[in-house]
């Protein structure tokens, strides 16, 4: 990790003193990333332009939040809700993710959009799940539109499925998204499901994994193993975006899954294998994650395991029924259209 992106804007934005997805998180990752070796270079955000932003939300979404910056408070959702500040930690937090994604691709290093409010269940025209707007789908779309590329893959590794990034790129072959998430069947927001796979052009660039309940480091790291990674490698994309949720770590308060912060470093390694792939052009934008404890240490990990490259350290879970039956299924469907699985 060459450069962070952050935006003083994401510590005013504010949900209420009971909410989770609060301030504290950024100041928790940026001390644990300081007190690291990575010792990356600290950019601040320079606002996403209206333009950008259209090129993914509907004009009226955009109004509808930026309006709330007249008022202390606006509760789009019982738990999205926005303050005077909102407005401006959005597109700080947008543009932020724009210059990474730029940034990754131009000068062919991993780079880290560390900005709140998270994105991913933003969709076209709603806002849901503490997002607002959607940072890495508009950054996949400005990188594609302003670097004229080909192909751009998303990998989504946070906890809750990244319902709006999917249904923006469903119909489109020029954005693959993958995502490991836990289980429609009891977690947030109850899509994912491994049937949806895209439709019309994008048919088959929509790779959904949904896991079980408190999955571990080894059965994760062997569906991440066996099935993404040859997927997105298959797919031959021009950059890699990752959405870093940590709400995967055990016993997240609003999480399903049973990650370690060890976890994650094995995951880095496993998503350093795609990094010849693209040439190193690596941008990673922050998500979920809640248990304050632990978050600053997975992000630090995650990013160590990227730049150490070496094979990740686990054994394959094959003993597992659900596992067994997961692996089954998902080959099953994506054999449809993917030969490397």
């Amino acid at each position: 990790m060459k450069t962070v992106f952050e935006s003083e804007t994401g510590l005013l934005h504010d949900m209420g003193p009971s909410h989770l997805e609060a301030p504290i998180r950024l100041s928790l990752i940026k001390t644990a990333i300081k007190e690291s070796g990575l010792k990356p270079k600290f950019k601040s955000a320079s606002p996403a332009s209206l333009e950008d932003i259209y090129h993914v939300h509907s004009k009226s979404l955009v109004e509808e939040l930026r309006e709330s910056s007249l008022h202390e408070r606006t509760e789009f959702t019982p738990d999205t809700i926005a303050n005077r500040h909102t407005w401006k930690a959005a597109i700080h937090a947008v543009g932020g993710s724009i210059q990474a994604a730029n940034e990754a691709y131009r000068k062919k290093h991993t780079v880290f959009a560390m900005v709140r409010p998270p994105g991913h269940h933003a969709t076209v025209n709603a806002i849901m799940g503490f997002c607002f707007l959607n940072n890495i789908a508009i950054a996949a779309e400005t990188l594609i539109r302003s670097e004229d590329l080909r192909k751009v893959a998303i990998l989504d590794i946070d906890n809750h499925h990244g319902n709006g990034t999917q249904d923006i790129f469903y119909h489109r072959p020029d954005v693959l998204y993958a995502s490991l998430h836990a289980s429609p069947r009891f977690a947030y927001p109850g899509t994912g499901w491994i049937e949806q796979v895209g439709e019309g052009e994008g048919i088959g660039k929509t790779v959904n994994i949904p896991l079980p309940y408190q999955i571990d480091d080894s059965s994760y790291l062997t569906v991440l193993n066996q099935l993404v990674i040859p997927i997105i490698e298959e797919y031959d994309p021009d950059a890699l975006l990752i959405s870093l949720g940590l709400d995967g770590l055990k016993d997240d308060p609003y999480g399903a899954l049973g990650l370690s912060t060890e976890g994650f470093r094995n995951i880095g390694r496993s998503v350093a294998k795609l990094g010849k792939k693209v040439k190193n052009r690596i941008a990673v934008f922050l998500e979920g994650g809640y248990k304050y404890n632990e978050i600053g240490e997975a992000t630090v990990h995650f990013f160590e395991g990227l730049k150490e490259g070496s094979p990740p350290a686990f054994e394959e879970d094959i003993q597992s029924p659900y596992l067994d039956q997961v692996l089954r299924k998902s080959r099953a469907i994506f054999r449809n259209y993917w030969t490397s699985i």
